[in-house]
């Protein structure tokens, strides 16, 4: 199979036979370049380069530059794996158009999803026993530094990289070598490790699913980039705009109450996209 290949409902609903040294090999590969380059990362900002002020307080008052330039090296180095052994990653992400309803949909869902999440994580009782995701949150989007650069970086550079990383390198590489189903839990696996922290990556496993399953579906990584796109930036809105404190003001059963409606919107509109899928795509 190649990496060029296009996804259809053949491929679906019939896995291909699962070379099993070969994913764990990839595995343990990417996540040994992606968390020993991130180790490398915090090592030469935060040890060697301390004492560079300037460059400190950039890097503490934006996080977010020390995300761009370690996914940006990720991207590279892919490119060069795939490149070395004769694989092209441009053709293997398929940057294909989407139509008005793909992209409609997809925003949706996005919309919904980041109304559950802010929800969910300021529930008093998931602040007190997870604290872990409002601090992630906090630190990466809650900065008072160049919210412009914020809005810019969430929106638009982030999703592209990551997406390029992980649904575009990861998925596809071990894709070659097994199943569909086996290939969105490896990338949905690195994905989670690659965020450092055990609660925030239970919680990045999950979304990564809802991430790969559009890609899949519409073959064009644009589809996964707006997705993630579009949730992470009404996620900063909600936080950075009133609604996360308007939430906190309504109190717990009204947030439950919230919660409970964006999430069937969430899955409503998600199943919405599946059929938009079957019909036009399928």
């Amino acid at each position: 199979m190649s990496m060029d290949t296009t996804l259809n409902s053949r491929q679906l609903e019939k896995g291909g036979k699962t070379s099993w040294g070969k994913v764990i090999a990839l595995t343990l590969g990417y996540l040994s370049v992606y968390v020993g380059l991130g180790y490398a990362l915090i090592y030469l900002l935060f040890t060697v380069l301390l004492d560079v002020k300037p460059l400190q307080d950039a890097f503490y008052n934006l996080p977010l530059l020390t995300a761009l330039l370690y996914f940006t090296i990720c991207v590279i180095l892919s490119d060069i794996f795939f490149r070395v052994r004769g694989k092209s990653l441009y053709k293997a992400c398929q940057f294909r158009k989407l139509d008005m309803t793909t992209t409609f949909l997809t925003i949706f869902v996005a919309v919904c999803m980041s109304i559950f999440t802010v929800t969910v994580v300021n529930l008093s009782s998931v602040k007190a026993s997870l604290p872990e995701l409002d601090n992630y949150m906090a630190w990466i989007m809650d900065k008072e530094a160049a919210p412009l650069f914020l809005l810019f970086a969430l929106a638009i550079i982030v999703p592209f990289v990551e997406e390029i990383v992980f649904r575009g390198a990861v998925y596809n590489d071990v894709k070659d070598y097994s199943n569909i189903t086996v290939a969105i839990v490896i990338q949905a696996l690195v994905y989670a490790v690659m965020q450092f922290e055990l609660v925030v990556g239970i919680y990045s496993f999950v979304s990564s699913v809802f991430y790969i399953m559009v890609y899949i579906w519409f073959r064009s990584l644009w589809a996964s980039i707006l997705i993630q796109a579009a949730s992470l930036v009404c996620v900063i809105s909600w936080r950075r705009f009133g609604l996360k404190d308007q939430l906190i003001a309504w109190g717990d059963q009204t947030m439950y109450l919230v919660a409970a409606a964006a999430f069937t919107l969430m899955l409503g509109s998600y199943f919405l996209l599946w059929r938009h899928y079957k019909r036009h795509y399928a």
